[in-house]
């Protein structure tokens, strides 16, 4: 009885991940690109920059935001209380450049992450277009803050975002992050976020333009401060609004530099459900999911006869290619894709750490060097 079963559960997986492969080629492939036109040496913008112990990363941050052609830009740095020396080298920067630093003070209670930092810079803004992006943000492109606000008026759009090349660091991080990148992608789909008069927004951090206009009419950052995905929450209250958006294909503009380390992987995948409306029924499919998915191909490679061996070959298979295009497009090695196995149960941990907080009343997790319970 157990290898019929075994047998139906392969034959699932084969399906779901098949299926999974081509909704990611789809999906990857319909991302829009920006317009490869240049704004206008008039064009002004406000780059804000919300930082908190980056004195690793600020720098290059800094140094591709001061390289942008054909804009002039006001760069504008907010430091969120930084034990490291995160203002040291910033203040470097605004003693040979135009980079404005200042002190994220009087934080209120109940803020959450960023949205305190950004609102705090947005207050100094004098420019009609906002730029926020994270510390660990890198362009990779010398005119993309040009070609996106041509793109941005160009398509009559409010705001846009870009989805970025995430640059991982380590074995861990290029083991779990593909799988979670996946995962997104399969269930947030780039083309239905992009559709016109969706309610779906996916704002990221590593670069979110706005008309300034658009951003004050929701509230800003204000709005968002008890928020654990206040980018997320923001963009969807913008376009239940009526504004419009879109998120463009940002692997050749822009990269994220992604943290290794275990404690890193676990928090961010915790923030991430914690930031969710319906927790426990997202994170109780997507356990189920994982689980139906891809343990019992791993468990059939022991249990099965030889005579179809196979079946459990293909399922896994299919798991690895899916694993190795993410890393592709990342410009990792593709060997870190047979290590799938080990991203999967630490996912399917987090998520049962994460269902058990839920159901005890609060979610509790570590960002930035600060701890976090968020009731549910």
């Amino acid at each position: 009885m157990y290898l019929y079963l075994l047998v139906f559960m392969n034959i699932l997986s084969i399906i779901v991940l098949a299926y999974w492969l081509r909704v990611y080629i789809l999906e990857t492939r319909r991302l829009p690109r920006l317009i490869d036109e240049d704004a206008g040496p008039s064009t002004r913008v406000s780059i804000i920059i919300p930082v908190r112990n980056e004195e690793s990363r600020i720098g290059k941050c800094l140094d591709s935001v001061l390289r942008q052609r054909g804009v002039v830009s006001q760069v504008i740095v907010v430091d969120d209380s930084s034990v490291d020396d995160t203002r040291k080298v910033v203040e470097k920067y605004s003693r040979r450049y135009n980079v404005k630093l200042i002190e994220a003070a009087g934080r209120p209670l109940g803020s959450i992450g960023k949205s305190w930092s950004c609102y705090v810079g947005y207050r100094s803004a004098e420019n009609d277009y906002l730029l926020f992006i994270d510390a660990d943000t890198v362009f990779l492109d010398d005119m993309v803050l040009s070609k996106a606000i041509k793109t941005l008026e160009s398509l009559r759009l409010d705001y846009l975002s870009l989805f970025p090349k995430f640059e991982m660091d380590g074995a861990l991080v290029s083991l779990v992050y593909p799988l979670c990148i996946n995962t997104v992608i399969l269930f947030e789909r780039f083309s239905a976020v992009n559709r016109e008069g969706s309610s779906k927004c996916f704002l990221l951090g590593a670069f979110s333009l706005f008309r300034k206009k658009v951003y004050e009419s929701a509230g800003g950052h204000m709005s968002v401060l008890g928020e654990v995905a206040e980018d997320k929450v923001m963009g969807e209250r913008l376009r239940a609004l009526g504004f419009s958006f879109k998120l463009f294909n940002g692997s050749k503009y822009v990269k994220t530099l992604v943290k290794p380390g275990v404690n890193d992987m676990w928090f961010s995948v915790v923030r991430f459900m914690a930031g969710l409306k319906d927790k426990i029924k997202i994170t109780t499919f997507l356990l189920v999911f994982y689980l139906i998915v891809f343990i019992p191909p791993l468990i059939s490679l022991l249990l099965i006869p030889n005579p179809l061996l196979w079946l459990p070959i293909l399922p896994i298979s299919l798991s690895i290619v899916l694993n190795s295009l993410e890393l592709s497009r990342n410009g990792r090695s593709v060997i870190h894709s047979i290590g799938y196995p080990l991203a999967v149960i630490l996912v399917i941990s987090v998520l049962i750490y994460v269902l058990f907080s839920v159901m005890r009343g609060r979610i509790e997790f570590k960002w930035k060097d600060r701890r976090y319970s968020v009731k549910t």
